[in-house]
């Protein structure tokens, strides 16, 4: 293992139905969690933040900077909806999901949050390694096609598909 994931938070400005974390309440301890994180030197090369939402934390570029003068290079997952495109100043790589061409995401995330995505997605792009997240479930196998071509014209540092954990059975589609 290379990395360690670090929820940051698990407050989020939307409110999508599959969502792993949606009904998550726990309070953060992000100093407890950086003493973690420290005993992890030599150990990790990579801390992925992660939530909720990391770029509701308006301390985020702060956590970035005390973790990277660990030594760690800095991964942080991100709706795209809010626009702190600074933030690539203190990351190593950002993440941004978009699960499906726009009327799929926008029907899954909420109105307009594909554009804020991209929006996101342009400005950051040379700053830090750009990734295009997204969750491949039984429904959204023609979205993610029509994704496909998008993320070709975007041209990220790269295209992660996960599968959906809630639904052990489902194997994303090779055929993409």
């Amino acid at each position: 293992m290379n990395h360690i994931l670090f929820p940051i938070t698990y407050e989020c400005n939307l409110k999508c139905s599959k969502c792993c974390v949606l009904n998550v309440r726990i309070p953060v301890d992000v100093e407890e969690s950086l003493r973690i994180i420290q005993k992890q030197i030599n150990k990790i090369e990579w801390v992925y933040i992660t939530g909720g939402e990391p770029f509701l934390m308006e301390s985020l570029p702060e956590i970035c900077d005390r973790i990277r003068a660990m030594g760690f290079k800095i991964g942080i997952t991100t709706n795209g909806t809010l626009f702190r495109p600074e933030i690539a100043g203190h990351a190593d790589r950002i993440g941004i999901s978009l699960d499906g061409d726009e009327a799929y995401h926008d029907a899954y995330r909420g109105k307009g949050v594909f554009l804020k995505a991209l929006r996101l997605f342009h400005a950051i792009k040379g700053s830090c390694e750009t990734v295009i997240m997204s969750v491949s479930f039984k429904e959204n196998e023609e979205a993610l096609r029509k994704l496909k071509l998008i993320v070709e014209d975007l041209d990220p540092t790269y295209w992660q598909i996960q599968k959906d954990f809630n639904d052990p059975a489902h194997q994303i589609p090779f055929n993409l």
